[in-house]
């Protein structure tokens, strides 16, 4: 806006002797078209913002209305609704509650206290949405929702963060350094200009100077200051790379935007920058490596092993109802019966979803099951103990039923029952045999839960509160399969030099049988640590072995965390996972954080940088990919307008300073400006897809520069081809011109240098944008080609036409196919037998 106040001033001095309105209106144009761009690509931000935000807060949980069980958004929670709660999940609205046992809420997030809360009936029963439940079980009447929700206001008043953008650092330095250079070349072609000038040296046609001293008037030289002046300031405004953020700003809109095709949420931008970076994924399995749809294929009772689930209904009579009996009572899932529906509802998560079945198996009829005892006390489920239990009254006996870790239940065991309906007591070899049975589901890649009970007197229910003496019911071996595409992602990471360690809480011997039908290992019992074993290590142990586990089982949050500080001490790059409201340590201290979007709560949501809305594993592969393609994208933009900017500046000051000419106006080489911020931008931000030959390489460095030594050998030769290509023309040899400064063969020669220019820039971009792709896939990038078509239409109407406007002259089509050809060259001139980017093969 400077420039064109100053032309403008200029132009009332002279009295209208320069270019005209029309250079303030092309600064202005350029100007405005910045501002718009800016802010549009802002506000698309902004909205995006408010997406997200409705996004990463959209979980998924079960609610009893109308008498049944249904699965409803959090958004879409009423008051009345009734929520069943358990270990782990995080209150969806301000409720009251009408049943609890041993009920422990975290309401930090809500009122800023460190302390656990005890939540119970008589004395403190009201729970606040976005508390997180610590221990227990209960269920709550659903009182307030929405904006009138303590979470409700807290997360309303929040708003987005300004954080840095990735290469902004970069860029910034990038951009001041290269502006400082060109006002310092600028200011030199100037002086040399006006020395030249004043000095005597600059001639006029008929060879005597311009300027002599007492001859010369003060109103000569005055307009061959300013004429030189807006010279210096036109190429200041054309080379300075103002455009780079705007290129960026329309990379990354476009990224992201195919991204959220691809199941991908991005809420942080230079999380995302990093994610190309990184060097290990820490992975949790469940949900993400395995599809989290759990099925009951393997059952040891009653003495039989059966890996048939339909025999499993022949267990004999006492059995199958003690089994039943523990099943339909011990679980926080239920089963519903629709009319007219053959097969029932199962509710709960995977693992009582699975059990659940079982039970339809072996006939169960949930409700009957459910009212033939009463509950009378609840061992909540404890991830850190692995089991639960139930403690039932029937008639004047009693019976506590356990739930939980195969290998945990059976310590606690001292009998079972065997086919006969009989309790037997386990001695030293039985126990033998019931740990290799629980080893050889382990490696066939099973969950291996238990189910026992123990008889007790009623009076000695309340004292219950760990397993003692239990009879063993079922050893059940559940499996969850691979995603389909998991094996192949893992292989695409390693091509790519991108670790996968695998996180898991489950045994070592499932997790690796899991890891090796992965593809995370193949060869047994290496590289597997748990987390017991990592915690017992010292800091140095740690961050010498972190880089070497590839599963790490039995594994808590806490030990999740651990193992990404080593991991970054000894310099890893490190993406993270988390599902759980126990995850958000771990997500803060990765480098890049990623939260699942279907089994993730809204607390990892929340601390995460990145949802990946389909909890799949190739999802968070497609990421990298992406972020390793915005890399290309941005530094073949940058690559791009350091070319236009260099190349004009060096045209200029040679021009000047060898020649003593201008060979651009103050108007082209503004016209140039607008075509390289607005076509040249559009051209080379929007990229069709992100191929998977971009994982072919090992991740580049976050720390490493932008412009690669080939760039710079790229950009030179460019402005080396551009300036002999300048020589050429003013040798005569090309043109054949009779040069001087009369007549109209200067403004032909001057015409031709611009068209020549501008033609090596179209052919420059085609060269960037063609690096990594064929001629034909090229073709098929509409908004490219639209924009290329567009530059050399918009150039040929604005020489044959609009020539007045810039000072030039029509060519003739023996000059426009000289001009074409030159271009062309300097493609070939740019080739390389190697790559520009660090990521093509």
């Amino acid at each position: 806006m400077f420039a064109a106040v100053f032309f403008w001033l200029l132009r009332i001095y002279s009295k209208g002797r320069l270019d005209g309105w029309y250079v303030e209106a092309c600064i202005i144009l350029a100007t405005v078209f910045q501002i718009f761009a800016r802010a549009i690509a802002d506000y698309k931000q902004s909205c995006r913002f408010e997406k997200l935000t409705e996004e990463k807060r959209n979980v998924y949980l079960e609610v009893i209305r109308g008498g049944r069980r249904v699965r409803v958004s959090v958004y879409d929670i009423v008051v009345g609704d009734i929520v069943p709660l358990k270990n782990g999940c995080q209150v969806p609205a301000d409720g009251v509650l009408f049943v609890a046992n041993a009920l422990k809420v975290d309401e930090q997030e809500i009122t800023d206290s460190d302390e656990i809360v005890q939540k119970d009936l008589q004395t403190n029963p009201f729970l606040l949405s976005g508390s997180k439940l610590i221990e227990g079980i209960g269920t709550m009447l659903v009182t307030s929702v929405g904006m009138n929700t303590e979470w409700g206001l807290k997360m309303e008043i929040q708003q987005e963060t300004d954080e840095e953008k990735p290469f902004q650092g970069y860029l910034k330095w990038l951009a001041i350094s290269a502006s400082w250079l060109v006002v310092l070349f600028a200011s030199v072609a100037f002086s040399v200009r006006l020395g030249r000038y004043f000095s005597g040296w600059t001639k006029k046609s008929d060879g005597t100077p311009m300027f002599i001293y007492g001859i010369t008037t003060v109103d000569e030289a005055t307009e061959f200051v300013i004429t030189s002046l807006s010279f210096g300031i036109a190429t200041i405004v054309v080379a300075v790379p103002v455009g780079l953020s705007i290129a960026v700003r329309l990379n990354f809109a476009k990224t992201t935007k195919k991204m959220r095709k691809d199941k991908v949420l991005v809420q942080s931008l230079s999380a995302f920058g990093r994610m190309g970076s990184v060097t290990t994924i820490l992975c949790h399995q469940t949900g993400i490596l395995t599809s989290n749809q759990m099925s009951v294929v393997d059952v040891w009772a009653g003495g039989i092993r059966m890996q048939d689930m339909d025999t499993v209904s022949q267990l004999p009579t006492t059995l199958k109802e003690l089994i039943i009996e523990g099943i339909a009572q011990n679980t926080n899932g239920s089963v519903v019966f629709e009319t007219g529906v053959t097969e029932p509802e199962v509710y709960g998560s995977p693992t009582e979803q699975a059990i659940l079945n079982l039970g339809n198996k072996l006939g169960m009829k949930f409700d009957d099951a459910r009212s033939a005892s009463l509950a009378r006390h609840t061992i909540p489920f404890n991830p850190t103990k692995k089991y639960g239990g139930v403690a039932l009254q029937l008639g004047t006996h009693a019976h506590v039923h356990w739930k939980g870790s195969a290998k945990t239940i059976l310590s606690s065991c001292e009998g079972y029952m065997d086919g006969a309906n009989n309790s037997r007591a386990i001695d030293e070899q039985k126990r033998k045999f019931f740990e290799g049975t629980i080893e050889n589901m382990c490696k066939e890649g099973l969950r291996c839960a238990a189910l026992a009970y123990q008889p007790c007197e009623l009076g000695r229910i309340s004292t219950i509160k760990e397993p003692r003496n239990l009879v063993l019911l079922a050893i059940i071996g559940i499996k969850d399969p691979c995603r389909p595409g998991t094996r192949d992602a893992i292989q695409l990471c390693n091509s790519a030099s991108v670790k996968v360690c695998m996180v898991t809480a489950d045994d070592v011997l499932t997790a690796q049988a899991i890891a090796i039908e992965c593809g995370i290992l193949t060869d047994a019992c290496r590289n597997i640590w748990t987390g017991a074993q990592f915690r017992e290590l010292s800091d140095l142990e740690k961050e010498q072995i972190a880089g070497d586990i590839l599963v790490f089982a039995q594994s808590s949050p806490s030990d999740n965390l651990l193992l990404v500080q080593a991991l970054k001490k000894r310099g890893h790059i490190v993406a993270a996972t988390g599902m759980g409201i126990h995850d958000p340590n771990t997500l803060r201290e990765a480098d890049v954080s990623l939260a699942m979007g279907v089994g993730g709560t809204a607390a990892a949501k929340e601390n995460s940088d990145i949802i990946i809305l389909d909890d799949n594993f190739a999802t968070i592969v497609k990421c990298i990919i992406w972020s390793r393609s915005l890399y290309t994208n941005v530094q073949r933009s940058i690559l791009f307008r350091l070319t236009v900017s260099v190349s004009a500046l060096a045209i200029c000051v040679v021009e000047v300073v060898i020649y003593d000419a201008f060979p651009l106006n103050a108007v082209q080489l503004l016209l140039l400006n607008l075509i390289i911020d607005i076509l040249g931008a559009l051209a080379l931000a929007y990229r069709p897809r992100a191929d998977d030959h971009l994982m072919g390489k090992p991740p580049v460095g976050i720390r490493d520069p932008l412009i690669t030594k080939t760039m710079w050998s790229k950009l030179i030769i460019q402005v080396v081809y551009l300036v002999l290509s300048l020589v050429l023309i003013n040798s005569e040899k090309l043109l054949k011109l009779k040069h001087g400064h009369t007549g109209n063969a200067e403004k032909v020669m001057n015409t031709f240098i611009f068209n020549s220019f501008v033609f090596c820039l179209v052919c420059n971009e085609f060269e960037i944008q063609s690096v990594d792709q064929t001629f034909k896939e090229i073709l098929r990038e509409n908004m490219f080609l639209v924009t290329i078509t567009s530059t050399i239409i918009s150039q040929i109407i604005v020489i044959e036409f609009a020539s007045i406007f810039i000072s030039s002259v029509r060519l003739d089509l023996k000059k426009w196919v000289t001009t074409s050809l030159l271009g062309l060259l300097s493609q070939v001139a740019t080739r390389f037998p190697y790559p520009t980017n660090q990521y093509y093969p």
